[in-house]
């Protein structure tokens, strides 16, 4: 009679548990690595989302200020925000700051360019910038 050395049994070997595992890690390391990529870009165009949005506002209500003084055009403009006004703390982003500039105060159309500075996660300065032309009625 012939002694085996091995028996075959069923079930899996401490090694090919090992790499089952192994791969297992890998795969979740690889998989975590992409959502939290995802999330941080997300996050940027978010925040970005809300800078031009912010910016959007100031320049809405320029819009409101003209249409309510439409014969002290761009005066009555220039008058709320003169050339080169920072607002800080004007948004909802963290260390946010906003702009207004003019290409010429005086001119009709008034080119305007509103900038929005803020900080994000990283601590980074981020820019976003609105530009547009007002002109009375």
């Amino acid at each position: 009679m012939r002694y085996r050395r091995f028996r075959d049994e069923e079930g899996v070997t401490l090694l090919e548990l090992t790499i089952a595992i192994a791969l297992f890690a890998i795969v979740m390391g690889a998989t975590a690595t992409s959502l939290v990529s995802y999330y941080v870009a997300l996050d940027m165009q978010n925040q970005r989302h809300s800078a031009i949005k912010d910016c959007a506002t100031i320049l809405s209500n320029m819009r409101d200020v003209r249409n309510t003084n439409p014969d002290d055009f761009p005066d009555a403009i220039t008058a709320v925000w003169p050339d080169g006004t920072t607002i800080p703390n004007a948004g909802t982003l963290p260390q946010e700051t906003i702009t207004v500039d003019y290409v010429n105060p005086n001119a009709n159309p008034l080119e305007v360019t509103i900038t929005c500075t803020w900080v994000d996660m990283r601590g980074r300065q981020l820019t976003a910038a609105l530009s547009s032309v007002l002109a009375d009625h």
